[in-house]
């Protein structure tokens, strides 16, 4: 599920301008099979394989489909995979093929099969060292996968696994901070991964700690927490190198969730400004983002059975250039959106608390674009006192595209 790179940018709404309209979920039409707890992942062609789960109708499932972003439908795979998959990790591989791998099937397995897209056939490869379900498998920079987490059989398993396709095989890799199942996962900048929520002991230990855990070395660091302890989240990484935490049951409110966060590496923080909620309430979902950037959210449980339903997300790139000419900001930007010049200490939805103080740049703000916005900057009094004496002063500018998520810069104005 590796990210499309795009330019790193802060994901922060000031208050002033916040998304005009937030990034919102679309409906997408529905699964050929309700699915609780497939296996999500992209193929090479830009479509996205939907593996295995669970229904009261049919109960544990070793069926898949595919979902064509340009048709906006489903499509049974005619083969099945080796054995039912309740629940498995899933990620593609730098092949074109796709690995899923672990699951329930009246037992948690270790077992795991490759699909590769040019035969539309599953084949079974090597199996892990311990097995397990609801765990979670992301993508790797050096082209191999990790599978991380998850329950095994009576306990939570700390441990991962790595897969390399190049042999089909698997090998240990370092262990998580504690053991966990049911939580959200994604690749985020740097190839790391983000962890929130999920399960730490059953039923009694839910989690609301979102984490950034290195494959390189092991370590995990805490980066904040999710409103409330959230079983069953979902994961999915974004352009820029950001991450989509979604869905899952509320465990204050006991009840399946439409919440949808962002995650943002550059600040380490989640925000739920300049996004709006799933359509659909549900739990134990898959997701991965689609080529184009846009990700799918598919299936999931409602509290009384499989679900059907899909939805996809839209982020639009807030990437963007400015520089100053004189007392202007001179926006580049992709898309229509607004661009705004501010105070560096403007109070923002993801930055950490800082110390009031005086404000040395008024807000000012202009609708415009694609291309060039142009925005004045405004000094108080204090800030031109501090421009003239010093002869520079730091400013934020701020970019926010229509349905799209804020991005922030800092410039030196300096005086004549």
């Amino acid at each position: 599920m590796a990210a499309v790179c795009a330019l790193m940018a802060c994901l922060c709404v000031p208050a002033t301008a916040s998304a005009i309209n937030p990034v919102s979920f679309s409906p997408v039409g529905n699964l050929t099979t309700a699915r609780d707890a497939p296996g999500v992942a992209s193929l090479p062609d830009g479509r996205v394989l939907v593996a295995g789960g669970y229904n009261n109708t049919d109960g544990n499932l070793n069926t898949a489909e595919i979902f064509d972003p340009k048709t906006s439908s489903f499509s049974p795979v005619g083969a099945t995979m080796s054995t039912l998959r309740y629940a498995p990790a899933a990620a593609s591989l730098p092949d074109g093929r796709v690995l899923i791998a672990g699951g329930y099937n009246g037992a948690d397995v270790a077992s795991a099969d490759v699909f590769n897209p040019s035969t539309g056939t599953f084949t079974p490869v090597g199996s892990m060292s311990v097995v397990r379900e609801l765990g979670g498998a992301v993508s790797l920079p050096d082209g191999r996968v990790l599978v991380l987490g998850g329950f095994a059989e009576t306990d939570p398993t700390a441990t991962t696994e790595i897969f390399d396709p190049k042999t089909n095989t698997f090998s240990a890799g370092p262990s998580l901070s504690a053991p966990k199942f049911s939580f959200a996962a994604a690749e985020i900048a740097g190839g790391k991964v983000l962890i929130a929520g999920g399960e730490q002991r059953h039923p009694t230990l839910f989690l609301s700690l979102a984490e950034v855990f290195n494959p390189a070395g092991g370590a995990s660091n805490p980066v904040g927490s999710l409103p409330s302890k959230t079983d069953a989240p979902v994961g999915a990484s974004l352009p820029g190198g950001r991450a989509l935490v979604a869905a899952g049951r509320d465990k204050d409110a006991s009840v399946e969730t439409k919440r949808a966060l962002i995650f943002d590496p550059a600040t380490n923080s989640l925000s739920s400004s300049g996004i709006g909620n799933l359509n659909v309430a549900r739990e134990e979902a898959g997701a991965t983002e689609l080529q184009d950037g846009r990700v799918l959210v598919a299936g999931g449980w409602d509290g009384s059975d499989g679900i059907a339903n899909a939805e996809l997300l839209s982020v639009p790139s807030n990437a963007f250039k400015a520089k100053l000419k004189g007392r202007k900001v001179i926006f580049t930007a992709a898309n229509e959106g607004v661009g705004e010049a501010t105070d560096v200490s403007t109070k923002v939805a993801t930055t950490a608390k800082k110390k009031k103080r005086p404000k040395l740049v008024k807000t000012t703000t202009r609708h415009g674009g694609p291309g060039k916005i142009k925005v004045k900057v405004k000094l108080t009094k204090l800030g031109a006192a501090k421009l003239a004496q010093k002869g520079k002063l730091a400013i934020r500018v701020v970019y926010t595209p229509d349905q799209g998520l804020a991005a922030t810069k800092k410039l030196k104005l300096r005086g004549s």
